[in-house]
C-alpha cells in the first residue's frame, strides 16, 4: 500500500507540475525559470527534511518574517523543531508570480504555500501562507527576505 500511495503521490506532483507550466504560458525568461527550479529545489527539502538545501536557497543577510523576525540561524532552527515534530509533511506551491527588476539582479516571487505534516501518511496539522519573497542574484538565485502570512486563523 505505501508503493502505490508513493506512485500517486508522484504522480500528482508531476501533474502540477505540468498544470503550472501550462498555465505559465512557457514563456518564462531564464531568470524567472532558475527561480521556479529554486522553488521546486526548497518544496522537495522542505519535504526530505534537507535543512542544507534551504539554508543554501538564503542570503547570507536574509531575514525571514512569520510572526516575528528570524535570521538564518533563527531559522535553522526552527526547522530542524519542525522536522523532528512532523516527520512526514507535505508543500505545495501554488499561484507561483515572478516579477523581474529591471537590472535582472533582483526579483520577487509571491505565492500560496499549503503546508501539512504529521507522524503518518494522515496530516495531524495543516497551514495555508500567502509568501511575498525577494530574490537577488548571488552566483545563483537565493533569497534575501521572506514574509509569510497565514491565510486562515
Amino acid at each position: 500500500m505505501g508503493i502505490s500511495l508513493s506512485k500517486l503521490k508522484k504522480a500528482a506532483y508531476l501533474l502540477i507540475m505540468v498544470l503550472q507550466l501550462l498555465l505559465s504560458g512557457c514563456q518564462d525568461s531564464p531568470p524567472e525559470e532558475a527561480i521556479r527550479t529554486a522553488l521546486a529545489e526548497l518544496e522537495e527539502a522542505v519535504e526530505a527534511g534537507d535543512t542544507g538545501t534551504i539554508m543554501d536557497r538564503l542570503s547570507e543577510s536574509a531575514v525571514i518574517h512569520r510572526d516575528q523576525a528570524m535570521d538564518r540561524q533563527s531559522l535553522k532552527r526552527t526547522l530542524v523543531g519542525l522536522f523532528f515534530r512532523y516527520p512526514k509533511r507535505q508543500l505545495t506551491l501554488a499561484g507561483i508570480r515572478i516579477d523581474l527588476a529591471p537590472n535582472g539582479k533582483t526579483a520577487r516571487a509571491r505565492f500560496t504555500a499549503l503546508v501539512w505534516g504529521g507522524h503518518n501518511v494522515l496530516p495531524e496539522k495543516a497551514d495555508s501562507y500567502q509568501v511575498d519573497s525577494h530574490w537577488v542574484m548571488d552566483g545563483d538565485w537565493k533569497i534575501e527576505s521572506l514574509e509569510s502570512e497565514r491565510l486562515i486563523n
